[in-house]
């Protein structure tokens, strides 16, 4: 009777250890993995350029954790939000977009800060045989016919002349007709192409309209490494019959 009153203490002590220790575990929170992600400080408006301000690290459930998400803000700031971020969403690369970038999905976003698209016309001899793709570089000649004095005195007669000018030179190519990829209509059943959108400056886009008002433009396709600009003036056919 003794030994079974012993037993039966031990066995409650030990009930009562195994029940301290699984209250106890309870009380303490479990082991989780965890991820520093990049969310929203405040709502960003679609078509924001995001800045550091924008933006803060936090410390999420490696679960919460949405795919596409990022951790380092140096792949935030400087590009802008193509939809509406709601402050504490975490900022997904989907959400972003460069701008400058050839391949862009529109063309608004191709453009860079402070630069102009403008589209001149081109057929398969100005457009280089349809093998200028975006993301190109290329240089613009213009061909135009004027009149000039025939050089006597006694009358008022004027001789055509031809002057041929390079009017643009390092231009970047947006687009070829409506297509932004950058391997363009090359490999495409239909190369054919109209249009080449370019990115110039204001000034520049003033110029590119008068010049395509008044003459004749020509596309000259640049090396991808080479940016140097030549200067170089107009010629007409007597400086080419003269050399």
């Amino acid at each position: 009777m003794k030994k079974v009153r012993i037993l039966a203490l031990v066995s409650a002590a030990a009930t009562a250890l195994l029940l301290f220790i699984f209250l106890n575990s309870l009380s303490k929170p479990a082991d989780t993995d965890t991820a520093n992600i990049i969310v929203a400080a405040s709502d960003i408006p679609a078509d924001t350029l995001i800045t550091a301000a924008m933006v803060k690290m936090v410390q999420l459930p490696a679960e919460a954790v949405v795919a596409g998400a990022i951790s380092d803000q140096g792949e935030i700031v400087g590009k802008i939000s193509n939809t509406e971020i709601f402050a504490g969403e975490q900022i997904l690369r989907a959400k972003l977009i460069s701008t400058g970038e050839s391949g862009s999905k529109t063309l608004a976003y191709a453009i860079e800060p402070g630069m102009r698209a403008i589209s001149i016309a081109v057929d398969e001899t100005a457009g280089l045989a349809y093998m200028i793709a975006p993301g190109d570089r290329v240089d613009i000649i213009g061909e135009f016919l004027g009149r000039e004095p025939s050089g006597t005195e006694e009358t008022e007669d004027t001789i055509k002349i031809s002057h041929t000018v390079l009017v643009l030179e390092n231009i970047t190519v947006l687009a070829v007709d409506n297509v932004l990829d950058e391997d363009g209509k090359i490999s495409s059943d239909k190369p054919a192409y109209t249009t080449l959108t370019l990115q110039v400056t204001p000034k520049q886009a003033l110029e590119l309209s008068e010049a395509e008002f008044e003459g004749q433009l020509r596309a000259v396709l640049r090396s991808p490494v080479d940016t140097e600009v030549t200067g170089k003036s107009s010629v007409t056919l007597n400086d080419i019959m003269v050399k």
